[in-house]
């Protein structure tokens, strides 16, 4: 098949499967094997994407796309996408269809957004499922060289141990991200993009796996006793009367939670999460910028969590601290 007819069929998949929606899309021009300039357009309303198709729709390979374009809000499509990465792209804040239906469009008063239909299965096996970058144990990896750019320096079993990892996966996630060409010989490079990407995959992918205790009670006079990082609304100085509370622990007290009173609760305003990383010996504290609180989780991390609240408030302060540069 010349690539001219793949792409041809490429994109009568996705108009004869549009057209279910009513939706109709039509290619400007590919600008590369995997890109394209589409219009889609719905009852009247229309917007231009940059279609990102991908075999295997999963946040490590769009990361293989080039992203330099941000003249028009980036489309991914392919064969499936799964609720996971469904969910990761709308937090991103990427629209996606795929071959089974699923579909998420978000542009001026049209709305579209089908889930949990089941239709073409995706490239897979186990080596394509243990190369997705984005999987928790491998986020904690991305979180310490994110956070301390010199740790990608350092040796293989130094970097396991900040993130709490085991040397095997530390070792494939490293060679992943140099496949992707996040990492260039010892050096971090496309960082901005990486915690784009890592950010967005937060709430579904680590979040889960990190989840202690939840409860509900009083936060105004709570100070971190020694062991206890903070996060998410609490954490940044900007926000005056935080109504929720984030704690990172090692291993946490529940005499704190006694002594403060605080109630375990399934609708909490107090969420206590595994610490599961290991700052290294020569990390300045988190706390040195006057925008966070003492004892602060760092500022990816609260970052992350600011956006994973899903609440306005707190995502235009997560969108300050990226425009300050403090992420």
């Amino acid at each position: 098949m010349s690539d001219r007819t793949r792409l041809d069929d490429i994109e009568q998949s996705l108009a004869r499967r549009l057209a279910e929606y009513s939706i109709d899309l039509s290619v400007r021009r590919w600008t590369s094997e995997q890109t394209a300039i589409v219009d889609v357009r719905r009852q009247g309303f229309e917007t231009t994407y940059r279609m990102a198709w991908l075999p295997r729709a999963t946040l490590s390979e769009l990361a293989r796309i080039d992203q330099q374009d941000h003249m028009h809000r980036l489309l991914v499509t392919g064969p499936r996408v799964t609720g996971r990465t469904a969910d990761a792209l709308v937090a991103a804040d990427i629209d996606y269809i795929d071959y089974a239906g699923n579909i998420h469009l978000n542009f001026g008063p049209v709305l579209v957004d089908i889930r949990g239909r089941s239709g073409p299965a995706t490239a897979s096996s186990p080596l394509a499922a243990e190369a997705n970058l984005f999987s928790g144990r491998r986020m904690q990896v991305l979180f310490v060289l994110l956070t301390w750019s010199n740790m990608a320096e350092m040796p293989v079993r130094r970097i396991a141990e900040a993130a709490g990892t085991s040397v095997g996966i530390t070792q494939s996630t490293l060679e992943i991200m140099k496949e992707a060409d996040y990492l260039i010989g010892r050096s971090l490079h496309r960082r901005d993009e990486l915690i784009d990407l890592w950010a967005a995959a937060f709430r579904g992918a680590l979040l889960p796996k990190i989840r202690n205790l939840s409860f509900r009670g009083n936060i105004d006079r709570w100070s971190a006793p020694a062991g206890c990082l903070v996060s998410g609304e609490s954490s940044v100085e900007m926000i005056r009367q935080p109504q929720t509370l984030t704690i990172y622990a090692e291993n946490f007290d529940l005499a704190e939670a006694v002594r403060n009173r605080w109630q375990k609760s399934d609708d909490p305003n107090i969420e206590v999460r595994q610490k599961f990383w290991k700052a290294p010996d020569w990390a300045p504290p988190s706390d040195e910028h006057s925008q966070f609180v003492r004892s602060a989780a760092p500022p990816l991390l609260v970052y992350a969590d600011l956006l994973a609240s899903k609440e306005p408030r707190q995502s235009e302060v997560a969108k300050s601290l990226r425009k300050d540069h403090l992420v």
